[in-house]
């Protein structure tokens, strides 16, 4: 009869192939045309005041305001600290750029002093952030929230991105896209976003992720940024930040501009969004949020680049000009790498309406021992890096399916394949389908080497897919195991015995011809012949002798272990979507749970060889995995974890832990060393049987005793000779004694066998109990007392559980 198959999982990819396809934005229904057209008004209104004002035009001290959001007098933002902020900007642009500031900031530029920097800033920098003195605390109810958010229920919620620490970590992505669109005819200024992280440095710090929108000044580095939402206008305020005149001739004639082609697209439909300008780090749109947000107001300056160049203005390299390196950079001809200093830029912050300053961290402040302001890498660079980066892990993962492929021949037998802990292989495939969908959404995040993240992708999700044919094998043959205990239990336990008879029903008699018996009571049960056997169980069917004893019939109606396979890939797939997402919900939470869930969630996943330790105690098996596959895979899995924990800078948090990652890396050692002191001293080396919490197993590694208590001695096959000291040769089976010491014979390699035996009246601590521990692992001893090498037998029972002499079923190992 064919089966019947579940229709859920090929209905689960279908949705799920749905939702990605989906697309992101759907068109704006009809209920909402409206106040949309009354967006695109406002903008227009907004753009009109920023192509009729002058400089100087906003000063708040001075009672001079604009119509614009968030920079009129009713609005309550405390504009008095935008003028010593500029100062500070200022004073930051002389100190690095000496004489050369006055010169570059009043202009023209063209005129001015070539300056050693970057003329395109995409790249990323990090560092620590300082509170400044110049700000002020202020609380929601000190604006007029209810002009800024009439239709907000809640006008005194505290303001999301409000910063209270003195200090915390921030990272910057900087991305500046060239084109005539985005500068101007002679590229004085173009216009630049940044993807912003800033947190507070404390237990319960918060960190936020925020977009903003500015101009950069190529010349000399220059870089202002500000958010823009519906509480404040500041794209089009823009150029009223700038540190000089003639600063804000230069912006306010690039984002006319720019900021007029953008509103057209939006009129035509071409961009379905609110506020193109939004900063939010999703891109949605903060109007309808009831949460108000702080604004900020980044001045940036970049440092100059340090390039060793000789007397004749060349560089070491070849090199004429910085500008030729960074062309190098961004299109690569093979020319060799020039050594210089790091893309590191000075920082002062400022929110308009939450009235505090930041300042980067770094001299003349603070010691350069201690922070070098933001320090980072060119775009160019860090796409490189994370290229190569992410080649090695492929190799890894590489090298981790190859050795897989290995192991998974090396247990091809049920015998090794029970070995196997079921919950280990879960673990490491859990681990490599989490690396899968974060290289698959990796791209997002970096923008380039798509293909190289797919191929790592592939590579992992590779990995899944031969662990899940794995764990199929070793769930049959676990299961299989599983159905015959269930079945041997009712005969192997005894019901509790009468009230007033001294024995139970089911004890077994005495063997005849024994002595010492007693008659059975009249209650106790007799044993059945055979005859009266077969009358009462019925007829009896014998398999043959080529039947497996998971092929005999039972009473019960038992379920194949391959149906429940479907189910078992889709809770797979079920509890890893569940993790991946749960770990990206995490990233929005303070620090302090973010850091106790990465930490657990770490220690969580690099146990992957505690189920592994836990089956070898429960089965007294020494070894089950290969010792290439256990390094390899504890390596290969213990890297990506380290370097996100703790590389500065490549964290998800920005702060490296590396007391987390000595924690990781001495639990991952732990482990390992566990499971080498189980193959040389035994499983149970740490475990008493006594204790009840572990089944009893056989040990095929006793110490032999010539005492009459343990004078059952291991008879040897008789298949080869040995001869005595004296040179008189001796028949096989015969054991050749020495001191401490006798000779038997391996039937599966017709070679000698050293044993050390305790003699009789000696204890094995007299003769060396340490010594002795260590060489008893050289042979084996099985139940029918046949005695063999160590690697003969374990080599024999990898395919048969039975004696090679005697064919008695052996316990597995």
């Amino acid at each position: 009869m064919a089966t019947r198959r579940d229709p859920r999982g090929f209905i689960f990819v279908i949705l799920l192939i749905f939702l990605i396809n989906s697309p992101d934005q759907q068109p704006q229904p009809f209920s909402t045309r409206a106040r949309f057209e009354q967006t695109i008004a406002q903008e227009w209104d907004a753009l009109h005041v920023l192509n009729t004002t002058l400089y100087g035009d906003f000063d708040s001290p001075r009672d001079k305001w604009l119509n614009l959001t968030g920079l009129r007098e009713e609005d309550g933002f405390p504009w008095d600290l935008l003028a010593p902020v500029q100062q500070r900007a200022k004073d930051q642009v002389r100190n690095l750029l000496g004489e050369a500031a006055d010169s570059v900031l009043n202009g023209p530029l063209e005129k001015s002093p070539s300056m050693n920097v970057y003329q395109n800033v995409s790249g990323s920098v990090h560092g620590e952030w300082v509170r400044s003195n110049l700000g002020t605390a202020r609380h929601p109810s000190d604006m007029n929230m209810t002009a800024l958010f009439p239709d907000n229920p809640f006008p005194l919620a505290e303001f999301d991105r409000n910063l209270t620490a003195k200090n915390g970590g921030i990272r910057i992505h900087l991305s500046e896209i060239e084109g005539r669109a985005k500068t101007n005819t002679n590229r004085t200024i173009s216009q630049v976003s940044a993807r912003v992280v800033i947190g507070e440095d404390t237990t319960l710090g918060e960190w936020w992720e925020m977009q903003l929108h500015g101009v950069h000044y190529p010349e000399f580095g220059g870089i202002v940024l500000t958010t823009t939402s519906e509480k404040f206008a500041g794209i089009f305020a823009l150029p009223h930040f700038a540190l000089s005149e003639y600063l804000y001739s230069l912006s306010q004639e690039l984002l006319n501009r720019t900021v007029a082609e953008t509103i057209e697209r939006q009129n035509n439909r071409m961009l379905y969004t609110w506020n193109p300008w939004t900063s939010a780090a999703d891109g949605s749109n903060e109007a309808f949020g009831l949460i108000p947000r702080c604004e900020y107001i980044f001045f940036l300056q970049q440092h100059a680049v340090e390039v060793p160049f000789n007397k004749k203005g060349y560089s070491t390299n070849g090199f004429s000009s910085l500008q030729w390196l960074e062309h190098e950079l961004r299109y690569p001809t093979g020319a060799p790498p020039l050594s210089r200093s790091p893309l590191s830029m000075s920082m002062v912050g400022f929110s308009p309406d939450c009235g505090f300053v930041i300042e980067s961290k770094g001299p003349p402040d603070f010691a350069r021992s201690e922070s070098h302001h933001l320090v980072g890498s060119k775009a160019e660079e860090y796409h490189d890096k994370a290229r190569k980066q992410i080649i090695v892990f492929a190799g890894t993962l590489a090298l981790q399916l190859l050795l897989l492929v290995r192991q998974m021949k090396e247990t091809a037998t049920p015998s090794t394949r029970n070995r196997v802990s079921f919950y280990t292989i879960v673990m490491l495939a859990l681990g490599d389908g989490f690396a899968g969908l974060s290289l698959i959404f990796l791209h997002l995040l970096l923008g380039s080497a798509q293909l190289v993240l797919y191929a790592a992708a592939a590579l992992a999700l590779f990995s899944v897919a031969f662990e899940l044919r794995f764990l199929i094998d070793i769930w049959t043959v676990q299961a299989t195991e599983r159905r015959r205990q269930e079945r041997e239990r009712p005969s192997t336990t005894s019901p509790p015995s009468e009230p007033g008879t001294g024995t139970s029903e089911t004890q077994p008699p005495n063997p005849p011809g024994t002595g010492d018996t007693l008659p059975l009571p009249v209650t106790a049960s007799r044993p059945l012949n055979l005859a009266t056997a077969i009358t009462a169980a019925g007829p009896i069917i014998i398999p043959s002798s080529q039947d497996s004893d998971d092929d005999i019939p039972t009473t019960t109606t038992e379920q194949s272990p391959r149906a429940d396979l479907g189910t078992l890939c889709i809770r797979f797939c079920l509890l890893l979507l569940v993790l991946f997402f749960l770990f990206l919900y995490m990233l929005s939470l303070s620090t302090l749970l973010w850091s106790v869930f990465f930490r657990t969630l770490s220690l969580a996943y690099l146990s992957f060889w505690l189920p592994q330790i836990s089956r070898n105690v429960m089965r007294n098996c020494r070894q089950a995995l290969r010792w290439d596959f256990v390094l390899v895979q504890s390596v290969g899995r213990l890297v990506p974890v380290v370097y996100f924990m703790g590389a500065e800078g490549k964290s998800v948090r920005g702060k490296g832990d590396w007391s987390g990652v000595w924690v990781v890396v001495g639990w991952v050692w732990v482990q390992i060393v566990m499971l080498k002191c189980q193959e040389v001293l035994g499983s149970r080396f740490f475990v008493k049987e006594r204790w009840g919490w572990v089944p009893a197993a056989y040990d095929y590694h006793p110490i032999l005793r010539e005492d009459e208590e343990g004078a059952n001695f291991p008879s040897g096959p008789i298949q080869s000779f040995s001869s005595d000291d004296s040179g008189s040769s001796r028949k096989a089976g015969e054991s050749k004694v020495s001191k401490g010491k006798k000779v038997f014979d391996c039937s599966i390699c017709a070679q000698d066998i050293e044993v050390p035996v305790v003699s009789a009246g000696e204890s094995a601590k007299e003769m060396g109990l340490g010594g002795i521990m260590l060489q008893r692992r050289a042979y084996m001893v099985t139940p029918c007392c046949h005695i063999f090498h160590t690697p003969c037998l374990e080599g024999w029972m990898r395919y048969r559980l039975v004696c090679p002499n005697c064919r008695e079923t052996l316990p597995p190992l």
